[in-house]
C-alpha cells in the first residue's frame, strides 16, 4: 500500500513501544490522520520473559562511565534490540492475520537506554532502518532527535496524542502517566504542557526483581506489608530534579542512589519506601505547577497498583480516575500515540514545543525509513 501524503486523509499505523519499565513491548494498530481521528483497530501488549528484562538492564548498567564512548557502544548492542522488536511485531501481525501491505507505516519508539538532556543525549534502540527492511513496512522512528537539536528536552515526546484524549475526558483534567516514569499532560488556555515529574515503577521494579526476582509488584501486594523511611525519603525530597522548573526530563537511572541504599533494609520496607517515591514526585508537581485541575486520570502500568492508588487518594486531594473509563486501554495509550504522532510527524505537524519539552519553537520531528 502506497503512503500519499498529500491525498490520503487517514492511514493504517502500527505503533510500537517499549517503556522505561522494561517489561514488555505494546503494539497498537490504528487508523489515524494524526489530529481529530483516531479508530483503534488491534493491539496488544507482550511481556518480555524475567530474562530478557535483565539482558536489556545489563546492556544499560554496563554502558562506560565516558560519556564519548556511551553512543557508540550502544549501538554496538543495538542488534539484540532489534531482533526483539522483530520477533515481536512479526508474532502480533501473525497473531491477529494481519498483512503486511495493510499497514502504511510503523511508528517506533525504540528502547530508550540513555537520556540526558543537559548533554543533548537521548538514545533509544532499535534501529529504524533494519525494522523498515527486515518487514518491508515505511518506519519512522528518531522522533526525539529534532527536538533536541533545537534546544529541547526530548521528551515527553507524545502530548500531542494526551491532547487529543484530553479533549474527550472531563473539563480540567490532566494525564498522569504511570510507566517507568511518571509524566503528566494538561492542556492549559488551548495549549498542551507536558513534563516528566519523578519516577514511578522504576525503583519498584528494579526492588521486585532484586529481592523477589519479580517482574513487578502485582497490585502492590509486597510494598504494602512494609513502611516507609523517612530518613530516605527525606533525602529523596532533596533530589536536585524536584528543583528544576517545568518542563523537564528524566533518565530511568537518574534515581538509582535512592536504589543503593534501600537494598540495605528490610525489603517489605524497601518496596513501600519506593512507592512513597511515586507519591512525592506526584506531591512535589501539584505543588509547583501552575496548572488548575480537579481530576486526575492515571495511565500506564501504575495505575493497577492498588497501594500506590491508596496513597494517592489519601494524600492528594484531586479526583482520581483511571483512563480505563473513557474506553482507552490504560496499558497501549503510548503505543497508540507513536502510531499517532508518526502520522503526525510525515505530515510535518507540531509534536512537541515549549511547552512540553522547553524546544525554543513549535516543531516536528522523526525520521522516515523506507525499505530497499
Amino acid at each position: 500500500m502506497s503512503l500519499n501524503i498529500n491525498k490520503k486523509r487517514t492511514y493504517n499505523v502500527l505503533g510500537i513501544m517499549t517503556g522505561t519499565s522494561m517489561d514488555g513491548i505494546d503494539i497498537s494498530l490504528i487508523k489515524t490522520n494524526g489530529t481529530d481521528i483516531v479508530k483503534i483497530l488491534k493491539e496488544k501488549s507482550y511481556n518480555y520473559s524475567l530474562k530478557t528484562q535483565n539482558i536489556i538492564k545489563k546492556i544499560i548498567k554496563n554502558k562506560p562511565k565516558d560519556r564519548k564512548k556511551i553512543n557508540e557502544y550502544f549501538i554496538r548492542n543495538e542488534e539484540i534490540i532489534n531482533n526483539i522488536l522483530i520477533y515481536f511485531i512479526k508474532k502480533f501481525l501473525i497473531d491477529f492475520k494481519i498483512k503486511k501491505n495493510f499497514i502504511d507505516i510503523i511508528g517506533l519508539s525504540g528502547q530508550t537506554v540513555y537520556h540526558d538532556a543537559s548533554q543533548n543525549m537521548s538514545i533509544q534502540l532499535g534501529s529504524g532502518k533494519i525494522i523498515a527492511n527486515e518487514l518491508n513496512i515505511k518506519t519512522i522512528s528518531s522522533f526525539r532527535d529534532n527536538d533536541i537539536k533545537n534546544g529541547g528536552q526530548g521528551a515527553p515526546i507524545g502530548s500531542y496524542y494526551h491532547k487529543y484524549i484530553l479533549n474527550k475526558l472531563i473539563d480540567k483534567s490532566i494525564i498522569i502517566n504511570l510507566g517507568g516514569i511518571a509524566n503528566f499532560s494538561a492542556i492549559n488556555k488551548n495549549n498542551i504542557y507536558s513534563s516528566d515529574i519523578g519516577p514511578a515503577n522504576t525503583i519498584i521494579d528494579d526492588l521486585s526483581n532484586y529481592f523477589f526476582k519479580k517482574k513487578f509488584d502485582k497490585k502492590g501486594y509486597l510494598s504494602s506489608k512494609g513502611k516507609p523511611i523517612y530518613n530516605i525519603l527525606n533525602n529523596f525530597k532533596k533530589d536536585d530534579f524536584f528543583s528544576k522548573k517545568f518542563p523537564k526530563s528524566l533518565d530511568r537511572n537518574h534515581f538509582n542512589k535512592y536504589f543503593s541504599k534501600l537494598i540495605k533494609i528490610n525489603k517489605y520496607d524497601a518496596l513501600c519506601t519506593a512507592t512513597y517515591m511515586t507519591l512525592i514526585g506526584l506531591e512535589e508537581f501539584i505543588k509547583k505547577n501552575k496548572i488548575n485541575f480537579d481530576t486526575m486520570v492515571l495511565t500506564g502500568g501504575g495505575r493497577k497498583n492498588s497501594f500506590l492508588l491508596k496513597l494517592l487518594k489519601k494524600n492528594i486531594r484531586k479526583k482520581i480516575i483511571l483512563i480505563d473509563n473513557f474506553k482507552f486501554n490504560g496499558d497501549l495509550v503510548e503505543s497508540q500515540m507513536f502510531a499517532y504522532i508518526a502520522i503526525r510527524s510525515i505530515k510535518k505537524l507540531t509534536i512537541s514545543n515549549k511547552y512540553t519539552t522547553g524546544v525554543g519553537k513549535s516543531i516536528s520531528g522523526g525520521k522516515l525509513f523506507i525499505p530497499n
